[in-house]
């Protein structure tokens, strides 16, 4: 048995798919990264505008998956700079999975918008396609958010405030993506 065929590296990726399945299979999880990533989008636009609802397709996938979002931090300043470190790293055909993600997570996406809908955490204007964030609902006494998921509603404010700085073409050209 070679190394990477070894026990240890197949429970690795079963862990990383757990992890992707727990976060998407519960559509209410989703609608919080993608509430906070409208939210980031809004706070860092030059005129605080919503972004249309196809960035969502693209966002939802990065952010739930371990491995594209893990790179989420301040520490990059922007979106060029995202992308360009899967360069650097050598894992640029992560990247370009992208297009196969947002395709096969077309549902789960749209899922969430609609429980972040329902939840009263995002409006989806029709006549502009534009999903607008809601205020921030008051948190009931004793009910925080675990540590875990306010890590992951950061790394979605700051893929938000990434997109907020580009239109749609530089966004997919960036990342490599066709919508």
């Amino acid at each position: 048995m070679t190394e990477a065929q070894s026990p240890q590296s197949e429970n690795e990726g079963s862990s990383l798919l757990v992890e992707e399945v727990r976060t998407w299979n519960t559509p209410l999880v989703g609608a919080f990264q993608l509430w906070q990533f409208t939210q980031g989008y809004c706070d860092a636009h030059p005129t605080g505008d919503s972004p249309i609802g196809l960035l969502h397709f693209i966002a939802g996938p990065i952010l739930a998956s371990p491995q594209l979002s893990e790179t989420i931090s301040n520490r990059r300043k922007s979106l060029q700079s995202y992308a360009l470190g899967f360069e650097d790293k050598k894992c640029v055909d992560l990247l370009l999975g992208l297009q196969r993600r947002i395709h096969n997570r077309r549902r789960q996406t749209l899922e969430a918008i609609d429980a972040a809908i329902c939840a009263g955490l995002l409006v989806w204007d029709t006549e502009s396609g534009k999903l607008y964030p809601s205020p921030v609902p008051k948190a009931k006494r004793g009910a925080s958010l675990r540590s875990g998921l306010k890590r992951e509603g950061e790394k979605a404010k700051i893929l938000g405030s990434w997109f907020a700085a580009h239109d749609l073409p530089a966004i997919t050209a960036y990342l490599k993506v066709v919508l």
